[in-house]
């Protein structure tokens, strides 16, 4: 196995999974166990976009560590000329490397992430609360083969705005990658990867479950989000990934696993729930205890 068979392009990035397999994990090691072997980035538009880290200090943010970081590479794969890493294959060399489930690659090792994943650009970030509900997304492009930053895309807005932010960030890496598209490649990347904030939370807490191990807990997450948005594509596909690996039941107990998931690993309020509430906030304005009523919310 060579590391040429982590790049992926934009019609076979449609079918990868999102579960980290065992090929994914013996990728990691034949990589790391190359590294020395490594002296130049592959030719062509070759992009690995890191999981944004959250430096708000909230922890309620942590989903979107991952979640933003999937908008990313969803809508990088629609863009011609880029060829973009696989996700679980980042994800199981951060395993193999000891860095942590949560997927951050720290500054400082950047440039050797880069070199490991045969990347030509990186892309990553981190995302801030300045003030209340106003979330700022710091994002950067690195090249790997000049070991230099090329570009830092920033966006803020609220946190309801986090598609239209995402968009911002895409448009002007595609401007510093200097490739051109047509209006009609134009009109297709600006629709939005949902329109629910909330499916977006529970998406992304799906996929750091399933990076977990925690496939039954991904699973209700993945429910949830397609609950919120039935259109949400990512999840349903994620949710039958996992049915069909035999990760998952074809027809789970709703929220039995994640309510002792919950409980086990408590960072939840413990007061009862307003329903309005609940329809009318998102998961994150939930936690934090906006509206009328308290709620069991747990990231």
């Amino acid at each position: 196995m060579t590391a040429v068979l982590i790049i992926l392009n934009a019609a076979s990035l449609c079918l990868a999974g999102e579960v980290i397999t065992d090929t994914a994990r013996q990728w990691a090691k034949e990589a790391v166990s190359q590294e020395k072997s490594i002296s130049s980035a592959p030719s062509g538009n070759t992009v690995a976009v890191l999981n944004f880290k959250n430096t708000s200090g909230d922890p309620a943010l942590n989903p979107l560590q991952k979640g933003f970081s999937f908008m990313l590479i969803t809508d990088l794969a629609s863009v011609p000329g880029i060829q973009l890493v696989e996700r679980v294959k980042l994800q199981a060399l951060m395993e193999e490397l000891d860095m942590g489930a949560s997927g951050i690659v720290e500054e400082a090792s950047t440039p050797r992430m880069g070199r490991l994943l045969r990347a030509n650009y990186l892309i990553g970030g981190e995302l801030t609360l300045p003030k209340a509900d106003d979330l700022n997304i710091g994002s950067y492009l690195w090249g790997v083969s000049g070991d230099k930053m090329l570009g830092q895309p920033n966006a803020r807005g609220s946190l309801t705005d986090i598609f239209d932010l995402e968009k911002k960030i895409l448009f002007e890496i595609i401007d510093q990658l200097k490739i051109s598209l047509t209006d009609e490649q134009k009109q297709k990347l600006k629709k939005p990867f949902t329109t629910s904030v909330t499916a977006l939370y529970y998406f992304s807490k799906g996929i750091d479950s399933s990076d977990r191990g925690n496939y039954r807990q991904a699973q209700t997450y993945y429910n949830k989000a397609v609950a919120a948005d039935p259109q949400l594509g990512a999840a349903n596909s994620a949710r039958n990934e996992l049915i069909k690996m035999r990760l998952a039941p074809a027809r789970p107990k709703e929220d039995t696993v994640i309510r002792t998931m919950e409980t086990q690993n408590s960072n939840s309020a413990s007061l009862k729930q307003n329903n309005s509430t609940f329809r009318a906030l998102n998961p994150y304005q939930i936690e934090k205890g906006h509206g009328s009523g308290q709620v069991k919310v747990s990231w």
